[in-house]
C-alpha cells in the first residue's frame, strides 16, 4: 500500500508539471487596429488605434487617417470580461469609448451627450 501511494504522489507532480507547461498565454490586445467609427454628425472616423503596454499598465491612443493623436485617458482592460473602457478630448467634446476585445477583432461604441457610434476595429498585421 505504501509503493502504491509513492508511485500515486508520483505521478500526480508528473501530470502537474505536465499541465503547467500547457497552459496558453491568454491573447493580449497590444497592437495596431485599424479602426472605424461610423454616424457622427462629423461623418465616419478611421485611423490606427495602437495599444501598448508598459510594465503591466495598457495605454490606447487613436491616429486617424490625417496624422492627428488622440490619448485615450483612464484606459481600462479587463482580462476576464475582455472589456474595455476609455475617455479623451475631441473638440472640446468628452467622448467615452467602451469595446469588447475578440482575438482580431474590437468592437464597441463611441459616446457623447447620449449619443452612440458604432466602433469597429481589426487587427493589423
Amino acid at each position: 500500500m505504501k509503493n502504491f501511494s509513492i508511485v500515486l504522489f508520483i505521478a500526480l507532480a508528473f501530470t502537474a508539471c505536465v499541465a503547467s507547461k500547457t497552459v496558453s498565454k491568454a491573447p493580449s490586445p497590444t497592437g495596431n487596429w485599424d479602426y472605424t467609427i461610423t454616424g457622427t454628425p462629423q461623418g465616419d472616423f478611421k485611423g490606427v488605434m495602437v495599444i501598448t503596454e508598459v510594465d503591466k499598465v495598457l495605454t490606447a491612443k487613436l491616429v486617424n487617417d490625417g496624422g492627428t493623436e488622440l490619448q485615450i485617458e483612464k484606459f481600462l482592460f479587463n482580462k476576464e470580461t475582455q472589456k474595455m473602457s476609455g475617455e479623451f478630448d475631441y473638440s472640446g467634446a468628452l467622448i467615452f469609448f467602451d469595446g469588447l476585445f475578440a482575438t482580431t477583432e474590437i468592437t464597441g461604441t463611441m459616446s457623447t451627450s447620449g449619443m452612440y457610434f458604432p466602433f469597429k476595429a481589426t487587427r493589423k498585421n
